[in-house]
């Protein structure tokens, strides 16, 4: 038996910082401060706290009724059945005690990992046999997570080199290759950090407007980020046209110290023809490489003037560290570059870490993955050598069907109120 209760919303900051679950806690009641912020906790028979729970409530204005949104949460072991049981009931009650029409729950747990189920007892099924009914539409968080796990306990330059390990030849070359061609790192955190939303909006702004996506406003960015400060840093890529330049120019000019090296002996007349035949592939191929490097130069002349690439959102709390929110500028694809994440891997390292979250990619809306319009993302970040994870996803714990079937129904409340908040 476990005992539940009301706490003040701080309480259960312990166990969610703990478990990085920043959704779950203080900071992020502040950022989502137009909803009530409704703290739960969980005790053992020993007094331990063993869940936590904050449930943000946006209220039916001008009645006695609100919609709870448990977001990424609640904060437990999620292989402890008879602990998420007991708390369901309790929840049940509470709902029904402060006029709770419904609850939107998303726990942030695995459900499949590389497309395998983690065991045998479906926790999605153990969710609906409790009461929650799956949602399938219109969800508010991406299901499927990239991550990367890491030992804390091992020795961090160890760890750092078994994750590089693990990552693909073609990735590695890329981030050499960025870095050769002057891609540099800037992290603004504590005074920048404003500074850093706002270079990040600009790129997110042209990001948004290319692929078609929707975005918030600067202030709502600005926001999050002043909420979790303690947590979020932001990592731009910035594009040193002057280093690239003079890498360009040196591969020009080995280029050519190449070709002359090979048309020389080709128009030696001493030269026999089967030798001929062997060059003139190799001339064509250089030929080739100083054509595509001239094209190249001729596009980094265009964006001298492009100082950022890329930009993320990270975020380090407890035992997980996320990419959460990223853009990138069209400069970045133009002059075939890599923002690449081995600079948060590598700062994710600080003996707390488990895991490095990379955030969403398949929709799983295909029979075939390779039709899901993330597949290329997706790809991408395999490259890490991580894992494919979907989480349970949405699900509605109804305790008013009537006023649900309205607000949920009818009026698609929740999501339109939150959405322009």
């Amino acid at each position: 038996m476990y005992r539940f209760e009301k706490t003040d919303v701080g309480v259960t900051d312990s166990l969610a910082v703990k478990n990085g679950i920043f959704q779950q806690t203080s900071y992020w009641a502040s950022f989502r401060s137009f909803m009530k912020p409704h703290a739960l906790s969980g005790y053992d028979d020993r007094g331990e706290a063993v869940l936590s729970c904050l449930m943000l409530c946006l209220p039916v204005y001008l009645t006695p009724y609100s919609v709870g949104y448990i977001t990424r949460g609640f904060v437990c072991d999620y292989s402890n059945r008879e602990l998420i049981s007991e708390f369901t009931a309790f929840l049940k009650e509470y709902c029904k005690k402060h006029h709770i029409v419904y609850v939107i729950f998303d726990p942030f747990c695995d459900y499949r990992i590389d497309f395998e189920d983690v065991d045998e007892n479906n926790i999605v099924s153990f969710f609906e046999s409790l009461g929650y009914e799956k949602n399938t539409t219109g969800v508010l968080q991406p299901r499927t997570n990239y991550r990367i796990l890491f030992s804390p306990e091992n020795d961090p330059e160890k760890e750092r080199l078994k994750m590089y390990s693990n990552f693909t030849v073609h990735l590695k070359n890329d981030i050499r290759f960025s870095h050769d061609r002057g891609v540099t790192l800037e992290v603004c955190k504590g005074e920048t950090l404003e500074r850093g939303v706002r270079i990040f909006y600009d790129l997110l702004v042209e990001t948004t407007e290319k692929k078609g996506f929707g975005r918030r406003n600067l202030d709502y960015y600005i926001k999050f980020a002043n909420s979790l400060k303690d947590f979020v840093s932001i990592y731009l890529y910035k594009y040193d046209y002057a280093k690239d330049k003079a890498y360009t120019d040196e591969i020009l000019k080995q280029a050519a110290l190449r070709l002359k090296t090979l048309t020389d002996e080709f128009d030696d007349p001493e030269t026999t023809e089967q030798k001929r035949g062997r060059l003139e592939p190799k001339i064509r191929e250089v030929k080739k490489q100083i054509s595509a490097t001239i094209k190249r130069a001729e596009i980094a002349e265009k964006y001298k003037n492009c100082p950022y690439l890329s930009a993320s959102f990270f975020i380090k709390m407890g035992n997980k560290a996320y990419n959460f929110y990223g853009a990138n500028s069209e400069a970045l694809r133009a002059l075939k570059l890599t923002a690449n994440y081995a600079d948060m891997l590598d700062d994710s390292l600080d003996g707390k870490v488990s895991s490095f979250n990379m955030g969403g990619t398949l929709r799983l809306d295909t029979e075939n993955i390779k039709d899901d319009k993330m597949y290329e993302l997706y790809q991408y970040k395999k490259q890490y050598g991580g894992e494919f994870v979907e989480m349970p996803g949405e699900f509605f714990l109804v305790i008013n069907r009537k006023a649900f079937n309205i607000l949920n129904g009818k009026l698609n409340y929740f999501r339109r109120i939150i959405y322009r908040r």
